[in-house]
């Protein structure tokens, strides 16, 4: 069983900053503003971001399909269990986890906090490898397979920084991902300064962006996110974080997977009639 960790377990806090998109229906204006956001209807009809992600993963060739929450979710588990019923759910296999928020705090710990929360919470799949990404981003079908088919038990995806389409500004707002001359993972560093994208480049001709997918062993990664501790600056556990230490201290564990292409996302309002085009674009009446 080919196994897909999709996390969807974030505030959308960036989404629901107001701007001035008032070119959009305002179904999607409330949408954006009160749903998760791979639940949001870009599609055809309404159709929610995530089904095309989960149409590319069955693509690809997955058919077992977590879904990590937002405790605060009351829409995902519902929608997708409709799906299975009628028999439209591509096949899939779902199971659902929630990742859950401190007492303490007012959103959830970040993504490293969200893979600890949802391998504990799906113990059955001790031992098993998986793919892990995020709700809002749109991976193709290309990079899900490369992930699912490759020998390296651990994996991430180096996006080429002059395909995804950005300005070169934006890259600083990206990881960037340092490799040795193998290819296996470095590091991945948050926030880049000019130096480091600038030495990224020299070092092997191009900047590869970290998008947040993965493809990790369960009990490798287990670990790692479980003693991951909190950023002093973003006081959240970052699974970049982890995955770093992780190849530092397993030289030859943590390989990269070199793409080139464009990676649709929903990060803001701004970007909801992008996707929309896009969208019809490439799937057409899907």
């Amino acid at each position: 069983m080919a196994k897909l960790l999709i996390m969807a377990g974030g505030m959308s806090s960036r989404m629901k900053k107001t701007d001035n998109q008032t070119n959009l229906d305002e179904k999607l204006i409330a949408q954006a503003n009160t749903l998760p956001k791979g639940m949001i209807g870009v599609g055809k009809d309404g159709r929610p971001f995530m089904d095309y992600l989960l149409y590319n993963a069955h693509k690809a060739g997955y058919n077992e399909v977590l879904i990590l929450k937002n405790p605060k979710d009351t829409v995902t588990q519902p929608y997708y269990d409709q799906l299975v019923a009628a028999g439209k759910a591509w096949g899939f296999s779902f199971k659902y986890a929630t990742q859950h928020i401190a007492p303490d705090r007012e959103k959830p710990a970040g993504t490293a906090d969200a893979i600890q929360q949802a391998l504990e919470q799906t113990p059955e799949w001790q031992g098993t490898r998986f793919t892990v990404c995020n709700s809002d981003n749109l991976y193709s079908v290309e990079v899900l397979s490369l992930l699912k088919d490759n020998a390296i038990p651990n994996a991430v995806v180096s996006y080429n920084a002059d395909a995804l389409g950005v300005e070169p500004e934006r890259v600083k707002a990206f990881s960037i991902i340092k490799t040795d001359a193998q290819g296996f993972l470095l590091d991945i560093l948050e926030k880049p300064s000019d130096e480091q994208i600038a030495e990224a480049r020299r070092a092997t001709g191009q900047v590869g962006v970290n998008m947040n997918v993965f493809h990790f062993v369960y009990d490798d990664i287990l670990k790692y996110v479980q003693l991951e501790p909190f950023n002093p600056i973003r006081n959240e556990r970052e699974l970049p974080s982890a995955v770093t230490r992780m190849a530092k201290e397993n030289q030859g564990l943590v390989t990269t997977v070199p793409v080139a292409e464009t990676v649709p996302d929903l990060t803001s309002k701004g970007d909801i009639s992008v996707v929309q085009q896009y969208l019809i674009d490439t799937f057409g009446d899907f």
